[in-house]
């Protein structure tokens, strides 16, 4: 159903070469390059090569007028749709969106049908930089225009943790007022989530195939990349618990408010809770403090030791079933998503002992913040004013 390909035709896969480092002169050192290289390259005597300085002790040679990492060839997947099941067409695009394919060719053999049209338009529209360029009943063309170097990702990151706070904020304001109006806007950004969410991913996926995108977004080590793709991931996911409560309050806000103010004040608490936590785990993860994340992870073994146990909902009166219902999704979603700070914790701590980060402080893991180390100094843990 899919197939792959470069533009330019079949990769090739890296070869290692070892060279002894001599003497040129009474200063100078040289290496030899191999042969195979310069045959392939079609290198002569007078020729000037180009060397870009990787860092981390990497060096780039090119020839000078060969391209650049970041001037990537145009990767092309075609996905016959023909006979597709529900569903799996809109998935492979996601895939192949994250996975950097900047062209996506859609065919069928028949026609394809209104459902597929659908399809693909709504992944489309959740995936920034995707456009159809051409369309017709058997063929539709998506490209990507989006540079995967331009934005830098803890840029992303604080967007995110800036929207998911947003959402929180609403969703406690509505059950301490009984105002829908601070909901109305949680749909959109519950898209804005799910887009940045998967241009992340491709950033992430991108950088581990090309070291000058790596820079660019500033994620250079192959560890921090792994663990950038979690804290995504969780963060998407902390986005569809907190959209979940969101609905609940939406659909049901005035049965809610009937249920006795213990209750409310319960669930209340628990949005504010949240919010906390997400606010201190970010904190800590932004400024690399193992003993912040430490002690986060230590509060949240007692809290749901003692007191974060789901309830069953009490049914006191039959009309009141409904309300009970909907406090019981609302407490279960915002216990997951708390839980789901200890993944963000955990990472920050894996992160202090990553072979980029000790090499940083003289192989020596500090029990206190680290100065931002891991985001270039960003703040995720507060909402942005400008």
């Amino acid at each position: 159903m899919v197939e792959s390909r470069k533009s330019t035709g079949a990769e090739r896969p890296a070869r290692a070469f070892t060279r002894r480092v001599q003497r040129t002169g009474s200063s100078s050192l040289s290496v030899t390059l191999p042969k195979s290289w310069t045959d392939s390259m079609n290198l002569q005597i007078g020729d000037i090569l180009r060397f870009r300085d990787l860092g981390e002790g990497r060096l780039e040679i090119s020839p000078a007028g060969a391209e650049s990492p970041s001037e990537r060839h145009q990767k092309l997947v075609r996905v016959d749709a023909t006979d597709a099941p529900p569903n799996l067409l809109a998935r492979i695009l996601v895939g192949g969106y994250i996975t950097g394919q900047d062209q996506i060719v859609v065919t069928s053999r028949t026609i394809l049908t209104p459902d597929q049209h659908r399809e693909i338009r709504r992944i489309v529209a959740h995936a920034l930089g995707m456009s159809v360029v051409e369309e017709d009943p058997h063929r539709i063309e998506i490209q990507n225009f989006i540079d995967p170097g331009r934005y830098r990702l803890h840029r992303l990151l604080n967007q995110v943790v800036r929207i998911l706070r947003t959402e929180l904020q609403a969703c406690s304001k509505a059950l301490s007022t009984g105002d829908r109006t601070p909901l109305q806007q949680l749909g959109t950004l519950e898209d804005e989530v799910d887009r940045f969410y998967l241009l992340m991913v491709r950033q992430i996926l991108l950088s581990s195939d090309d070291f000058q995108v790596a820079r660019d977004i500033g994620v250079e080590s192959h560890h921090y990349q792994i663990g950038y793709r979690l804290i995504a991931k969780v963060l998407e996911l902390t986005g569809d618990l907190i959209s979940t409560v969101a609905r609940e309050l939406e659909e049901n806000l005035a049965g809610l408010l009937r249920l006795p103010s213990n209750t409310r004040e319960d669930l209340t608490r628990r949005i504010t809770r949240l919010e906390q936590v997400f606010e201190k785990t970010m904190e800590a993860f932004t400024q690399l403090s193992v003993v912040d994340a430490n002690e986060i992870l230590n509060d949240l073994d007692r809290t749901f030791t003692r007191d974060e146990v789901v309830r069953e909902p009490r049914m006191r009166r039959p009309r009141d079933r409904q309300a009970d219902l909907s406090a019981q999704r609302i407490v279960s979603s915002l216990v997951m998503a708390t839980e789901m700070m200890v993944i963000i914790n955990e990472t920050t701590i894996n992160r202090s002992v990553e072979p980029e980060t000790v090499a940083k402080t003289d192989r020596k893991v500090s029990m206190k913040a680290q100065g931002g180390e891991a985001l270039d100094g960003a703040d995720l843990s507060r909402p942005r004013t400008d």
